[in-house]
């Protein structure tokens, strides 16, 4: 009896219980919904620390421009990143070709800007050896980064029968591909071809025995999920004196020019290079 006295007096006590009640209700209904940030990634190719200060940068000025709140989020390892990216989680992506094809053909994103210069790779052997055909490489040892690395993706879908292929021997980096080359680790290596002329030092030791299509090269895309005048601004937006200043630092990173616009069409067909690799799809 004496607790249901306690919560008459209460409930009688004007603007106590009930007037609390009502405004903290009021709060929580009354308040603006959150605004869910737009999500900018690439691929772990560095630290957290290290890519943070390359593309935080970026991810400001697109939120500038857009007016819409976007934030950096670093993938951790590349198996995050490819689970996360063919999910759909990420709003803006910088990567490579194979990738920017793949989420333009299966989730229709959008390329926005590319670096200029084609990327081409090249299966390199040691001078004084000829081999004449590629598929002489069946079952040799082949030094090349691993996959899903676009230069190695190249050279294996050249052999779509997974048991005449040639043997990866995985290392890490052009200078490690093209020392084991040399060091008779392996029959051949792929290498990027501009690369190929600064690891030789003017000394032609190495013979490119196979030079593959070019490719366009890495760009920065955009989900379906943006509208297209925010995505055609931060298009322009990239193109500009500004824009030009924040990429800078990556630019520098991969010896590129300035971004120009990007063209879907030239990404066609590149989502290919990415079947029978965990998390983009299986023939």
């Amino acid at each position: 009896m004496r607790w249901l006295g306690i919560m008459v007096l209460v409930l009688a006590l004007p603007g106590v219980a009930l007037a609390g009640a009502t405004s903290a209700f009021a709060s929580r209904t009354d308040a603006p919904a959150e605004v869910h940030a737009w999500v900018l990634s690439a691929p772990p190719r560095g630290s957290k620390q290290a890519q943070t200060a390359v593309f935080a940068p970026i991810a400001r000025f697109l939120a500038s421009v857009s007016g819409h709140p976007v934030r950096y989020q670093y993938p951790g390892s590349w198996l995050n990143y490819s689970r996360e990216m063919t999910l759909g989680k990420y709003d803006l992506v910088f990567d490579g070709p194979h990738f920017t094809g793949w989420r333009d053909h299966h989730l229709g994103y959008i390329p926005l800007v590319r670096f200029p210069a084609p990327l081409i790779f090249a299966l390199v052997e040691r001078a004084g050896e000829h081999f004449e055909r590629i598929h002489q490489l069946i079952g040799r040892p082949v030094c090349a980064n691993s996959p899903p690395y676009l230069g190695t993706l190249i050279l294996l879908h050249k052999f779509p029968n997974p048991v005449e292929q040639p043997a990866l021997v995985i290392i890490h980096g052009w200078l490690v591909a093209y020392r084991d080359l040399m060091a008779h680790q392996c029959a051949a290596a792929v290498l990027p071809v501009p690369n190929l002329r600064k690891l030789e030092h003017g000394v032609h030791t190495a013979h490119i025995m196979y030079r593959f299509r070019p490719y366009p090269n890495q760009a920065i895309s955009a989900s379906p999920h943006i509208p297209q005048a925010v995505q055609a601004r931060m298009r322009q937006a990239l193109l500009s004196p500004a824009g030009r200043a924040v990429t800078r630092t990556l630019r520098a990173i991969f010896v590129s020019k300035p971004f120009v616009a990007a063209n879907r069409a030239d990404y066609k067909g590149l989502s290919d290079l990415l079947n029978n690799t965990l998390y983009f799809g299986y023939d």
